[in-house]
């Protein structure tokens, strides 16, 4: 005679309770898609990127900002780093001035300059 398996209820709260929690730990909301407008990925590249990336020789810009690691960055934390963009980008202090010397080719222009203001304020606010 075949011994038959009954389904207690014991295991059937505890592979419920189990389920429940596997989702819970990974129900937090993937982090919003984050990307750059062609125009300011074209300014990013040319103006900001030789310093705030891995290629990046001074490590005091990696640490103040790199470009590659805002998409991994949660909202909260995306937002502080639009609105320091914002605020550098207003203040005229980057690229610094002593950079500007070496390479006049990497100062912002007027354009340059709102494009990139206009874009972290949008950014800044999408939280």
């Amino acid at each position: 005679m075949r011994k038959t398996h009954t389904f207690s209820p014991f295991l059937g709260a505890f592979l419920l309770l189990f389920v429940v929690m596997l989702l819970s730990s990974t129900s937090e909301a993937p982090p919003r898609k984050f990307k750059f407008s062609k125009k300011v990925d074209t300014i990013v590249q040319s103006k900001c990127y030789g310093c705030h990336s891995e290629k990046g020789r001074g490590q005091k810009a990696k640490d103040k900002l790199m470009w590659d690691d805002l998409a991994g960055m949660s909202a909260q934390d995306r937002v502080k780093k639009m609105e320091l963009i914002q605020a550098v980008v207003e203040k005229g202090a980057m690229p610094p001035k002593r950079m500007v010397e070496r390479k006049p080719e990497l100062k912002l222009t007027d354009k340059e300059t709102k494009a990139l203001k206009k874009w972290a304020k949008r950014h800044a606010k999408a939280k």
